[in-house]
């Protein structure tokens, strides 16, 4: 495409999109941003097709602080809060749940993956008010880049660089760069980089 012709098409996107925009602001003001962008994502998501993947991936980059060129989020998938970072050439497939997550470039997101704000985010200690009362921790769950995370995955805590997680894990420990694991809990599988053992992994 043209350069001509791509700033055609974003002011076309812009128009398009200016209404929804308003509305958001408007929500910001009237019930709080994270409910705000929470029912525009959900909203967004219900979009078909290519023309849906080509207005959430400019919709998002006009809202959220990071979403880089060449995203793809598929149909069905919902990001509930507004810090969430997206990189260049990220892929995330369909009815995937994110909350603040900051996903580096060129990672590829499976089906079905939950990536909740962390793994505390219900306080459980006490047991003289019930557990919805208590307080809980939100934290930002990092991605590294280019990595895999195969589909129905649940992932609770970072994961480095060039990692891969396989398809139906839940990762409740860091994962370091170049580790492979699966399972539930994620156990280390190998290191990328070579086939043999790798002690820095054994923790996972």
């Amino acid at each position: 495409m043209s350069p001509t012709a791509r700033s055609i098409m974003n002011y076309i996107v812009g128009l398009i999109l200016l209404p929804r925009r308003l509305l958001y602001w408007l929500k910001v003001l009237l019930i709080g941003r994270d409910r705000a962008f929470t029912a525009l994502s959900e909203r967004a998501s219900r979009w078909p097709g290519m023309t849906g993947i080509f207005l959430r991936r400019a919709l998002f980059r006009r809202i959220l602080p990071q979403c880089g060129q060449n995203v793809i989020i598929s149909f069905g998938t919902v990001l509930s809060k507004p810090t969430a970072r997206l990189g260049r050439n990220v892929y995330i497939g369909s009815y995937c749940l994110f909350g603040n997550v900051a996903v580096g470039d060129d990672c590829l997101i499976a089906d079905n993956v939950c990536i909740p704000s962390g793994g505390r985010q219900h306080g459980t200690d006490r047991l003289d008010i019930p557990i919805r009362e208590q307080e809980g921790e939100f934290r930002q769950v990092r991605i590294g880049t280019d990595c895999w995370i195969g589909s129905g995955a649940i992932i609770l805590a970072d994961v480095g660089n060039h990692c891969v997680v396989g398809a139906g894990s839940i990762v409740t420990k860091p994962v370091p760069d170049y580790c492979c694991v699966a399972g539930n809990p994620a156990k280390y599988i190998r290191d990328r980089r070579n086939n043999l053992h790798a002690e820095r992994c054994q923790d996972t």
